[in-house]
Order: structure tokens, then C-alpha cells, then sequence
């Protein structure tokens, strides 16, 4: 569950429901130890005010982190889906993986590049503010909350660029390890999956180092480390899966492979006509839609379905409910299976609609239609090892 807040040069800008928490959590931090710590005998409204500004600045520098990526993605034509700051921070969705090793490490570094350029501007600012703050006196110690906020903020800021310089996916140092490993190996899976591992090794590394911190007394120090170790070794496993996955089915193109049997509505069908001819006769979760030139135009789903009380369902028809094509995966016949994954995964969705030059719907393929066929060749691979042909 996610809000967009604005857009930056068309890319929604969306704040998760999670950063709530963390962003308590992090004020909650700042105003009971950081900043008692280093600037003693403040207030305690003081200490707050300097807590929840120093929140504000680190998921602001999160974003800024995230729109250089994004940005510089832009600049080399790739398209950016939208920028989301949850509990982990924040993530660049990114429509297309660059396989060009030259400009994935470009895209990767300018975020860490970024946060550094951020740490030493807030670093000049609090060198400013504390020889104003040691030199005149008379002004007040008010002047010692913007010091700890921008002392936070220089810190933080250095801790994201080397945070992000740990050659782990999802994080910027995988991605830029694995920019090196395809320019040495010349072959972006095989370095996919080299990089992969080694993140998951990493991430182990850091949960193990959770649990001594845990063991040695430092319980939260250590919680956050594990928590952190998890984060990481999901985004390297899933990466890990994926590559795997787009290497057994390399090759194959959608036409192939997609089902022509399908069953199609129209979009001027009632909706109690579809529950009665179609959803109860078939037992689909979605049918597509198509106009009378047999062009797509829609899917219906029974989700939709579910949100239609009865009285609707009797004078509503298809085309007020459906999903429009515009929000759909749609892929020309000749694509190969590698960039119709790829689009499932990234946009969450279960099927392909395939259509010819005309947009006509010719054919579907769903991801268990892609996993089945992986299986397959897995079976295969672990079966023709045995042969000494």
C-alpha cells in the first residue's frame, strides 16, 4: 500500500505505508540518544524538533539517492516505473535492466557519488554553524539543534553511500559488481549469478554479525543488523531465482509457446450475462476483452467483479469495469519469453496478451505457462547429465 505524494520529471514519487513506522522509530532515536548524546542539556521539545528534522532530511537524501539513479536512467532511455521510500529506504523501479556494463555501473555509482556530494555539503554547513556557535555567544543554544541536525545529516548521508558500496543485491555495490563481472566474463547472466551469490554470502555474513551483537548485549544494534542481513539475502535470492529462471528459457520465443485456445468477451457484454455465460461456466479468474475487430481492449477479472453490488451487476456491462489495455502486458508474438518475465515480474502480473500488427489478440501465455516450460528443461538438463552422448 503505497501513496504518490508528486512526480519529478514524470516519475511518481510514492511513500509506502511502512515509513510511518521507521519514521517514528528514527525521530523516536535521534531525540532520546543521538542527539543527548552529542549536544547535552537541550530540551526536550529541543531534542524532538531535532529528531523528526533529522528524519525528514535522511528519507529527502533517500530520495535524492534514488532520483539520481533514476535520472541518469532516464538520460540513457530507460524508462522509470516510479520511486518508492519504504522501511528499507527507497528503490528506483525501473522498467528495463540495462545489460550494457559501462552504463549499469554508471546508473549504480551516481547514487553513492550522491549521497557523498550530500554529506559534504551538510558537513560545510555544520562547520559554518558551529564557528558561528562558538564565536558569538550571545546568540542562544539554539543554534546547537541545527548543529546536530546537520552533524546527523553529514553522517547519515555517508553511511547511505557506503551502505549502498556493499557488492550485495539489491544494492548499488551488486549492481556495479556485476557491471565488472559481465565486462570480464561477457555474459550478463553468468554474472548475474556470480554476483548473486555473492550477496547472499554477504548477507549471511551480516545476519551472523547481528547475532553476536545480539549475544554481546547490544540487542537492538543487532536486531537491525539481522533484519538488514534478511533484506538483503531476499533481494540476492530473488535475483538468483530469477536469473536462473531467464537462463532455462533463453531462446524461446512467445509464439511458441502461447495458448490460441482461449475465450474472449465484449466489451458491451452485461456483467450478469458474464457471471451466467462465462465466469460460472469456465471457472477463469479473467477473461480479455475484444472489440468486433477481434483487437484488445481490456481484461475483466473476477476481483472487479467482487467490488459490483448486485443492483450494478444488472445494468452494468464489461467496458465499465474492465481493466484498460493500457495497464496490461502486451507483447507482439515474435518477443522472446526472457522479456515477457521479466515484464511479470516487475509489474506483478500473471498473463501475457499477445497480439499481431493490427492488435489483434492472437494468443496468451501465463507465468505458469513460463514456469512449467522452465521445469521442463530443468528436468531435461538433470536428466541428460546421465547420458555420455
Amino acid at each position: 500500500m503505497s501513496l504518490q505524494i508528486f512526480t519529478i520529471k514524470k516519475i511518481p514519487i510514492k511513500l509506502h505505508f511502512t515509513l510511518i513506522i521507521v519514521f517514528f522509530l528514527i525521530s523516536w532515536t535521534l531525540a532520546t540518544g543521538f542527539m543527548p548524546y552529542y549536544y547535552p542539556n537541550l530540551t526536550t521539545l529541543q531534542y524532538w524538533s531535532m529528531g523528526v528534522m533529522g528524519a525528514i532530511i535522511l528519507f529527502v537524501s533517500i530520495l535524492l539517492h534514488e532520483l539520481s539513479h533514476s535520472l541518469l536512467s532516464i538520460r540513457y532511455g530507460i524508462h522509470v516505473n516510479q520511486i518508492l521510500l519504504f522501511i528499507f529506504g527507497g528503490i528506483s523501479d525501473i522498467k528495463d535492466e540495462t545489460k550494457e556494463f559501462k552504463k549499469e555501473f554508471k546508473i549504480a555509482i551516481v547514487g553513492p557519488l550522491t549521497s557523498y556530494a550530500l554529506s559534504g555539503l551538510f558537513w560545510i554547513f555544520f562547520i559554518i554553524v558551529s564557528y558561528i556557535n562558538d564565536t558569538q555567544q550571545n546568540i542562544g543554544n539554539y543554534l546547537n539543534s541545527i548543529e546536530g541536525i546537520l552533524l546527523y545529516s553529514s553522517m547519515v548521508n555517508l553511511l547511505i553511500g557506503s551502505f549502498n558500496l556493499i557488492p550485495a543485491f539489491p544494492l548499488d555495490g551488486g549492481r556495479m559488481l556485476r557491471a565488472g563481472l559481465t565486462k570480464w566474463k561477457k555474459d550478463f547472466d553468468l554474472a548475474t549469478n556470480i554476483a548473486s551469490k555473492i550477496g547472499i554470502a554477504i548477507s549471511f555474513g551480516i545476519i551472523g554479525l547481528g547475532f553476536v551483537a545480539i549475544v554481546r548485549g547490544s540487542f537492538l544494534g543487532g536486531f537491525w543488523l539481522i533484519i538488514i542481513g534478511w533484506f538483503l539475502n531476499s533481494g540476492a535470492q530473488t535475483y538468483l531465482d530469477q536469473n536462473e529462471l531467464s537462463t532455462r528459457v533463453k531462446g524461446i520465443k512467445l509464439k511458441e509457446i502461447m495458448n490460441k485456445n482461449f475465450v474472449a468477451v465484449k466489451p458491451d457484454l452485461k456483467l450478469s450475462d458474464l457471471i451466467k455465460d462465462y465466469f460460472n461456466i469456465y471457472w477463469k479468474s479473467a477473461f480479455p476483452v475484444i472489440n468486433d475487430d477481434n483487437q484488445l481492449v481490456g481484461m475483466i477479472t473476477t476481483d472487479a467483479i467482487s467490488k459490483i453490488d448486485r443492483i450494478e451487476i444488472e445494468n452494468k456491462k464489461v467496458n465499465d469495469i474492465m481493466i484498460p489495455v493500457s495497464q496490461l502486458i502486451v507483447m507482439s508474438p515474435d518477443k522472446e519469453v526472457n522479456d515477457a518475465l521479466n515484464q511479470l515480474f516487475r509489474k506483478g502480473m500473471s498473463r501475457i496478451f499477445i497480439v499481431d500488427r493490427q492488435s489483434q489478440l492472437i494468443g496468451l501465455v501465463s507465468k505458469s505457462d513460463i514456469l512449467n516450460i522452465a521445469q521442463e528443461r530443468k528436468e531435461f538438463l538433470q536428466s541428460s547429465k546421465k547420458w555420455n552422448y
